[in-house]
């Protein structure tokens, strides 16, 4: 089965993120030493999961750094969230263009539990 990006969508709190040029979906966690003096090798354990959403859109966002809400993703054959979470916060938005070039805008969003 093929995987295709052609249809995929992302919204921010009910609002698309459109027309949508690429999407990227990544996870971290910190390195967690846990090796005892008797151990004869390094044993580690993850720290908490880090999940963040990139994304790049043709124009600009009506968005701003700061804004929260659902993230929902959905597409031709990848229907979910973005990663492990489904609520998070915009950090980082960043427009660009050149000369005889559209205007294209990168928009970070990390997870982050909305409070009701």
């Amino acid at each position: 089965m093929a995987y295709s990006f052609n249809t995929t969508t992302i919204s921010i709190a009910g609002s698309d993120q459109a027309p949508l040029l690429d999407i990227s979906v990544s996870g971290t966690a910190a390195e967690l030493d846990i090796t005892g003096a008797a151990d004869n090798a390094h044993t580690y354990e993850a720290g908490i999961p880090d999940y963040s959403v990139t994304f790049t859109i043709l124009g600009f966002t009506a968005k701003a750094v700061g804004d929260e809400g659902t993230i929902a993703i959905a597409g031709d054959t990848w229907t979910e969230t973005s990663g492990e979470f489904t609520t998070g916060v915009i950090t980082s938005i960043e427009s660009s263009g050149s000369l005889d070039d559209v205007i294209t805008t990168a928009v970070t969003v990390k997870q982050h539990t909305v409070e009701v």
